[in-house]
């Protein structure tokens, strides 16, 4: 064994141990092979990426091979090559994933004064400011009185002290994050209070008995039925590694709702897509169908935002006490910030990761990758969830699970910087771009990434769903034509009703934060 090898091993350990397990506990067994590149060619001057990559990834291949053995299949060997896993950090780093030799647009980018930038406040502090969407965008410059323009934006940041700005979009609902540094965040209410926790806290919440699966499946996850109320790229990402190992995954998008084209692309390979609109009762009803039929519920919406709709947790385990329920926060769902809202970046700045990666409080950076968290928040969450699983195997329940983009944030910096690591790695071996996979789909022919791990007995696919277009799927889960409802019968709302049901509320959001912003601009602290 490498020296590279053994610290990918050492990793290994330590990420399972944070979720309650040991390597040791299954027959099947990970194979690491090859080293870890430098780290000019990973781009991780900072932070591991050849292990941020590989670690995760093959976390939930162990463990979904260890559900494999418990419902009857072999035993198998897993194996990563070191050489490639930085790639699976974000999709972009060494490959472009395309659709009809075009790559996929990134329509985020294009003129977003917010996109990747860190700006300075009047007391010399810095700030992340999340606009993602473009419903954001006005709401910022809403809230700040500015125009578009980038150096409009900064001009306006710096006549506002940090704390009250981070103190005013909270009160807002915009999502800002003052960049702290690692020992400063862990002094707060709530860096103590992740710090406290596990990666992902998992908690049993009923005592019901588990929904019975099939003995020897063809796959680990055959017959799991997930159901994605999720958006951006944490919470469909964890769906998506679920049906890597045989999960019937059903992304819900709501009717109104958008979404990126990269985004969706990259984060819900082997999910159907439907919509549903929570305005209307006959579609209110179909979810709870759903809710009723599923062994896990995954969201990423903002706290309350769906729960508003009668989806509490108390009102799903009453339908179905044996869910496995995992809500995917930027701060997770307890303790002073858990109705905070915030994107990847907002973990990065507040749990000191851009502080670290730029050398000081004064001079933070992002992290490489501009999605870090996100992905490895998606392959923490799948964790958690197959951990649920094998718990309900042997003692039942319903599990409520809480992943979270800055407990993510902080794990990397707790187990992958570089400067801990590439100092007893030994040997190097160049690094190597991802292997590609390929196929036809509903938007055309697409070239992405083929998953890390390489499985002996269930090798990793994307069926019977590899891409579909948004929303195109009628709302069952594939692989279970028998639970399908008639769509021909489906009709829209109007747009008068669209207009009250989205377009108004829209209208009054924005109305409210360019008051609580103009208030704050002028000395008003009376909200």
């Amino acid at each position: 064994m490498t020296p590279s090898q053994d610290l990918a091993y050492s990793a290994l350990d330590d990420l399972l141990a944070d979720f309650g397990l040991d390597h040791s506990q299954a027959d099947s067994k990970i194979q690491f092979v090859n080293n870890i590149p430098p780290k000019a060619a990973t781009k991780s001057q900072h932070i591991n990426l050849t292990l941020v990559g590989a670690i995760p990834s093959a976390a939930n291949a162990l463990v979904a091979a260890r559900i494999f053995e418990q419902r009857g299949g072999e035993p198998q060997t897993i194996t990563i090559d070191l050489r490639k896993s930085h790639n699976y950090v974000d999709p972009d780093i060494g490959m472009t994933p395309s659709i009809n030799g075009q790559e996929i647009p990134h329509d985020v980018v294009v003129g977003n004064p917010f996109l990747r930038n860190i700006f300075q406040t009047k007391d010399g502090r810095h700030v992340v400011i999340s606009a993602v969407y473009v419903d954001l965008v006005y709401k910022w410059t809403a809230f700040l009185g500015c125009s578009v323009l980038e150096s409009s934006v900064r001009e306006t940041v710096k006549n506002w002290n940090s704390n009250d700005l981070e103190e005013a979009a909270e009160k807002a609902g915009l999502p800002l994050a003052l960049i702290q540094s690692e020992d400063g965040w862990l002094t707060t209410a709530h860096g103590k209070h992740i710090s406290d926790s596990t990666i992902v806290p998992i908690r049993r919440a009923t005592n019901s008995p588990c929904k019975e699966l099939s003995r020897n499946p063809r796959r680990p996850l055959e017959g799991v039925k997930v159901l994605c109320c999720t958006h951006a790229i944490a919470g469909p990402s964890a769906g998506r590694t679920l049906a890597e190992h045989g999960a019937s995954v059903l992304q819900v998008m709501f009717t109104h709702g958008f979404e990126h084209s990269f985004v969706y692309t990259y984060a819900n390979l082997g999910c159907a897509s439907t919509r549903l609109n929570l305005h209307k009762a006959e579609d209110r009803e179909r979810l709870w169908d759903l809710i009723k039929d599923a062994n896990v519920w995954i969201d990423s919406y903002r706290e309350g935002a769906i729960a508003r709709f009668g989806y509490s947790d108390v009102a799903m385990f009453t339908a179905n006490p044996s869910l496995i329920i995992s809500h995917v926060r930027c701060y997770g769902t307890t303790g002073p910030w858990s109705d905070k809202p915030g994107f990847d970046m907002q973990g990065s700045a507040s749990s000191g990761l851009m502080a670290y990666c730029g050398g000081s409080l004064q001079t933070p950076a992002w992290p490489p990758g501009m999605v870090i968290n996100d992905y490895t928040t998606g392959y923490y969450g799948a964790l958690a969830i197959q951990v649920a699983l094998l718990r309900q195997f042997k003692e039942g329940g319903g599990y409520l699970l809480s992943p979270s983009l800055t407990g993510t944030a902080m794990s990397i910096l707790r187990h992958f910087k570089s400067s801990e690591l590439h100092s007893s790695q030994g040997s190097q071996d160049a690094a190597s771009p991802p292997d590609t996979l390929e196929g036809w789909t509903g938007y055309g022919y697409l070239r992405t990434l083929k998953p890390l791990p390489v499985m002996s007995k269930t090798p990793i696919k994307y069926d019977p769903v590899l891409l579909v277009p948004m929303g195109s799927s009628p709302p069952y889960f594939p692989g279970f034509p028998e639970t399908a409802i008639d769509v021909t019968q489906t009709l829209p709302r109007s747009k008068e009703e669209f207009v009250s049901d989205v377009g108004m509320p829209f209208l009054q959001k924005l109305d409210h934060v360019a008051r609580i912003g103009k208030r704050w601009r002028n000395n008003t602290s009376s909200i």
